[in-house]
This record gives structure tokens, C-alpha cells and sequence, in this order.
């Protein structure tokens, strides 16, 4: 299994995060966990070659080949497997605050789902698709989506700075229990805020917090393989322990210590190079 990061254009580095291209010759392989964990973010993923599969709550569901997939933020840990033969996978990660400047509808909408892009954005989406059907090229897949994302974001013409502040302050404070301060220092209460997170975010700050706390904690595992958090020096996250275990557990299904004994190749691929 390998990664490939590849260029995001100028016009949607406020937007998008990264750009991957995921490819294996054996797929993803059944002795690897293949557990994703929530990102405070929607993303696009595009099976180019090979069936992806998703396994959540004991129900599996398969994606076809040069389908755009939009997922939003996800507040559960899911598995992904695919065909047992070559499998390649564009995967965009939006910011935070990138997906409501790219779809045309509340993100809470899109929460814990995966809609098809052409349930969104119809005939336009499908001479997307079309344009790259014969093509196992991650550069030109990249870079038609990449121009029918500007256009959309041109189109919408939408931004709160509100809902961008907020959520930049919470990811300063890698997710620490200041988001109150947050709405006191602005001036709106806790509800009104809410309410835009739900529709520009499609979750509640108190959710992007708590993730961004765990992506603290989950990115330095990937990168070297240490989940004892007080090792990491992020203690200060944490109210203490027993909160640690029980976040972890929320998001990857599992303990720690059972988390870090199997194997989960496939999650760690995607924080190596941040």
C-alpha cells in the first residue's frame, strides 16, 4: 500500500487540506484493521480501480469504480475494505470550513453519511464523471475536480466568519475545554453558535473540539507508534486518564492498548507525511 500527495490548486488552499492518491496491488488487506477514524472535515473519495466497502454497526455497504463519494464528518470509527486485487482511491479532505463553501446544502445533512456527488450536483456531476471514466490518471482526475470545485465555490459565494473564527480557535487550542471563553469573547451565545455549526459545520463546536483533541493525540500515534498520552506530553487534553480511554474508545472502537496491538496499516497511511 503507498500514498501519494499531490497538488492542491492556489484557489482551494483555504478549502482543501489534502489531496491523496491511494493505490495497493492486493487491495486492502483483511489482516489490517483498516479503521478510519472521525476528522472534524467532509472529504470526496473517488474509487478509481477497484470496490471500496465500508463496515459500520455490522452493516457493510460497496461503492462502484469512478463514483464521487462525499462523506461528512463522522463522530464513529468506520472500516474500509475493498476488492482483493488492484485497488486505486483519490481521497480530498476538506477543511473544516471548506465544505459549506463547496455544497449547496446544511452540512449537518451529510453527517455520519455517504452521498453520491451526483445526488448533489446532478447532470454537472455526471460530465464530471464521464470526463474521467477512461482514465487511471491521478493528476487529471485531480485536476478536473479540482476545476469543478472552484466553480462551485465561485458559484456559492458563501462564508461566515463567525462559524471560521470559532472553528480556528478551537484547532489553535488543539481542542481544549475553552470553547465557552470562545463564545464569550465574540459576544453569541452558546446556542446561536450551535445552530451555524450544524448548518456550516454539520456538527456542534463541542464535537470539532473533541475531535481535534483526539486528532492530537491519534496523528502523533501514526507517525510513532506511541498512544501513552502523558509520553506524547499532551496530558494537558485531557481531564485525565479514565477521559483519555473513554474519547479513544469513541472514536476508534476500541482501548488503546487493544487498538495498538493490531494492526492498522491502512489508518496510519494518512498521517505520515502531515
Amino acid at each position: 500500500m503507498k500514498i501519494l500527495s499531490l497538488k492542491i490548486r492556489p484557489e482551494l488552499a483555504q478549502i482543501i487540506e489534502s489531496i491523496w492518491w491511494f493505490e495497493s496491488g492486493v487491495g486492502i488487506p483483511s489482516s489490517d484493521s483498516s479503521i478510519v477514524v472521525p476528522h472534524s472535515s467532509a472529504k470526496l473519495i473517488v474509487p478509481v480501480r477497484g470496490k471500496l466497502k465500508t463496515e459500520e454497526f455490522d452493516l457493510t455497504r460497496e461503492y462502484p469504480i469512478s463514483k464521487i463519494l462525499v462523506t461528512g464528518i463522522w463522530d464513529h470509527p468506520v472500516s474500509i475494505r475493498s476488492s482483493d486485487f488492484q485497488i486505486n482511491t483519490l481521497i480530498f479532505r476538506f477543511t473544516t470550513i471548506g465544505g459549506y463553501q463547496i455544497f449547496p446544502f446544511p452540512m449537518h445533512e451529510s453527517t455520519n453519511k455517504i452521498l453520491y456527488f451526483t445526488d448533489i450536483f446532478g447532470k454537472s456531476a455526471d460530465k464530471l464523471e464521464e470526463s474521467f471514466s477512461n482514465t487511471n490518471d491521478p493528476y487529471q482526475i485531480s485536476d478536473f475536480i479540482q476545476e469543478f470545485l472552484i466553480s462551485s465555490k465561485n458559484l456559492l459565494n458563501r462564508e461566515n466568519r463567525i462559524v471560521n473564527y470559532v472553528v480556528d480557535q478551537i484547532q489553535l487550542q488543539r481542542g481544549q475545554h475553552f470553547i465557552q471563553d470562545i463564545f464569550e469573547d465574540i459576544g453569541y451565545s452558546k446556542r446561536y453558535i450551535d445552530k451555524l455549526f450544524l448548518s456550516y459545520v454539520g456538527v456542534s463546536p463541542k464535537l470539532v473540539s473533541s475531535i481535534e483533541r483526539f486528532q492530537s493525540i491519534y496523528k502523533t500515534w501514526a507517525k510513532t507508534d506511541i498512544l501513552h498520552f502523558q509520553k506524547l506530553g499532551l496530558l494537558d487534553l485531557y481531564y485525565d486518564q479514565a477521559h483519555f480511554i473513554k474519547e479513544f474508545k469513541k472514536y476508534t472502537g476500541q482501548t488503546p492498548g487493544r487498538f495498538n496491538s493490531n494492526n492498522n496499516q491502512f489508518g496510519k497511511l494518512f498521517y505520515k507525511n502531515l
